[in-house]
């Protein structure tokens, strides 16, 4: 059996920072590519605005959790290796959750801004 690594108190708080700002990142990467989607339609008035986030509720989830997979795979075996956190997988939870608050901070700042913005290269380029 192999020993704890790192400071055993603070794991759990690194668990919490990293839950918080991966919560925060997802609201973000909402807020800014939601609207994308059903803008359109709404301005059209072709469907009604809660007609617009039900559609967008449903569809969102659903592309999480079919196409999530392939997605995670693709950082974890072509962008981070995770093998080097063997023995540390506290330090890739701190790297990760680092990432989800950079990721986090440029979206919903450059959001706000009205400015354009990939969440996608926001979080790719957090994590490298």
């Amino acid at each position: 059996m192999q020993s704890e690594v790192g400071v055993p108190w603070l794991h759990p708080a690194w668990a919490v920072f990293s839950f918080f700002w991966a919560f925060v990142d997802a609201y973000g990467i909402g807020a800014n590519d939601v609207a994308n989607s059903f803008s359109t339609a709404v301005a059209s008035r072709t469907i009604t605005h809660k007609q617009a986030v039900g559609i967008a509720l449903f569809a969102e989830a659903f592309g999480a959790i079919v196409l999530g997979s392939s997605v995670t795979d693709t950082v974890r075996k072509k962008i981070v290796d995770v093998s080097r956190f063997y023995g540390e997988p506290y330090v890739l939870m701190m790297g990760m959750g680092c990432s989800s608050l950079g990721s986090a901070i440029w979206v919903l700042v450059a959001t706000s801004f009205q400015m354009p913005v990939s969440s996608t290269h926001a979080t790719i380029g957090a994590i490298i």
